[in-house]
């Protein structure tokens, strides 16, 4: 018997002819075998009785206004077909989803969730949401699951991130803007924030090296030859004749330098501290903008204009790293 009628209700994917299709003993519904045995259980299980006919109940439907639905796999809610996730429970409505290729780490999320106190660690570690509900207020005017469409990418951990700083009012280190600093938050579609730092970060490190390379310091780069390295130049180990050629212009080349480097560091420092929150006010205020604005077309327009942007985030750290060269061309 061919199922190509039918839609595999677990992960909604119409049958072809080829598939290996086992079909439920109580109800008749055909699954694909790989999505019955992930699933353990028919689909419909909860269903079973007189008179339930699972072809009634198909994942590709139509409701009276002419709006195709998906149907939960998980809790037989109905869901607009554009929803990534059930609006009831946060379980993903697409195969990829089901099988890991989501945002976010299983383990990670699993261990916040008694950090952050949210909830039991016993949350499903596919559940996009962290264990919380979809309708539940994450910020004022803003749902769990809108912030989760937006986010996009890693929305467990930073609904736990922003559930703590709603609750708690206490942000997260986040090691990712440290070390990338602005190239993160151009990832995370902050863009003015992200190519402020990126300028910043471009500005003392050229800064730095020109003035390190000039031939105006060309004394002080003999002597740090002569120690090693520009913190032996000061230590009492420092040969005397290389300290006694410095002029008082040298000295002040040395501090500008230094003020340079922990301004970097600092830059760095506040990027980690402030990222989440910043990212949160960026989410939620994005959110509010959006639900005004496009009311009709919500969840379309939240993944649009949510989620990341890796190859420009990539590109100005290509050219960070590229400019923290460039004077030794000149040079």
């Amino acid at each position: 018997m061919e199922f190509t009628q039918y839609t595999c209700p677990v992960c909604q994917k119409r049958f072809v002819l080829g598939d290996d299709v086992v079909v439920c003993p109580e109800c008749g519904a055909p699954h694909h075998r790989e999505c019955f045995e992930q699933n353990g259980r028919c689909a419909f299980e909860d269903k079973h009785g007189a008179g339930f006919d699972f072809e009634k109940t198909d994942v590709d439907t139509e409701d009276s206004d002419g709006v195709e639905t998906v149907v939960c796999p998980n809790c037989k809610t109905e869901n607009e077909k554009t929803n990534f996730y059930c609006s009831k429970c946060g379980f993903p409505l697409n195969e990829r989803d089901r099988r890991g290729e989501m945002p976010g780490n299983g383990q990670e999320n699993s261990a916040q969730s008694t950090q952050f106190g949210v909830g039991n660690i016993g949350f499903a570690l596919a559940d996009p949401l962290a264990g919380m509900n979809s309708e539940d207020e994450i910020a004022e005017g803003v749902k769990v699951g809108e912030a989760a469409k937006f986010i996009g990418k890693n929305t467990q951990y930073f609904l736990l991130v922003f559930k703590r700083l709603k609750d708690f009012a206490k942000g997260k280190f986040c090691f990712s803007a440290f070390v990338f600093t602005g190239s993160y938050f151009i990832y995370r579609k902050m863009y003015a924030l992200g190519i402020a730092l990126c300028l910043m970060m471009i500005g003392l490190t050229v800064g730095s090296s020109f003035l390190l390379l000039s031939d105006s310091f060309r004394t002080v780069r003999e002597a740090m030859t002569e120690s090693t390295s520009l913190f032996s130049t000061f230590s009492s180990s420092a040969s005397d004749s290389a300290l006694s050629r410095f002029t008082s212009e040298d000295w002040i080349r040395l501090w500008i330098i230094g003020a340079m480097s922990l301004a970097q560091i600092g830059i760095r420092v506040f990027s980690g501290l402030a990222s989440n929150r910043f990212y949160y006010s960026h989410c939620t205020k994005s959110i509010r903008r959006i639900k005004a604005q496009s009311p009709q077309t919500l969840n379309k327009t939240l993944e649009e204009q949510g989620g990341v942007n890796l190859p420009m985030a990539a590109s100005f750290f290509a050219a960070m790293t590229i400019c923290g060269y460039l004077p030794n061309f000149f040079f």
